[in-house]
């Protein structure tokens, strides 16, 4: 995966999110999380690109979910009044960060140090899923860039591998049987 789809799967959020109606920001979203709070999630995909690649990490693990939904809640409060104006300069900052970047620079995650070249394909993919989250949550249609769609079921495929339910999603995919309710790959 190239820093390009990682700059394809920003732009596909920043699109999505210049289309929140002024009124949308407090409807539901996502579980326990409005619009803003989805938003905020979200960005943090391209924030953490940041902060991992210059500081790394003081946290052990990646949280609860009750802590990884407070962390989004405080994402989208920080984005503020202008929030597509916040949403640009982060961008804009990050992508700019990534490409000056060689592939190999360590990433300093809770799951320990990658290359960059590593780390990218899981904020593609958290970036692709939550705007489309975004999208339906708006009733909107979801057009994702094809190669963002690529690297996330790649990402997910690896997680199905790791977590030993690689051969449940192969099926599931080829229709040869479904997945149980609420099945989910990312743990």
């Amino acid at each position: 995966m190239s820093k390009e789809t990682f700059n394809e799967a920003v732009a596909f959020f920043l699109d999505t999110t210049s289309r929140v109606p002024d009124d949308a920001w407090t409807n539901e979203a996502l579980g326990v999380w409005n619009v803003r709070d989805l938003v905020g999630h979200t960005s943090r995909a391209i924030l953490l690109v940041e902060e991992y690649a210059t500081e790394g990490t003081t946290r052990s693990g990646f949280g609860t979910p009750d802590e990884i939904a407070e962390r989004g809640r405080q994402a989208g409060r920080a984005l503020g009044d202008d929030s597509m104006g916040a949403l640009r300069t982060l961008a804009d900052r990050v992508l700019a960060l990534a490409e000056g970047l060689p592939d190999d620079h360590p990433m300093h995650t809770p799951g320990g140090v990658r290359p960059l070249s590593r780390y990218l394909p899981s904020r593609v993919a958290e970036l692709t899923i939550h705007t489309i989250d975004l999208a339906n949550a708006l009733g909107m249609d979801a057009k994702p860039p094809r190669e963002c769609v690529r690297a996330t079921l790649y990402v997910l495929a690896d997680y199905a591998v790791r977590e030993g339910t690689g051969a449940e999603v192969a099926f599931a995919l080829t229709g040869r049987a479904p997945l149980p309710p609420g099945f989910s790959v990312v743990p």
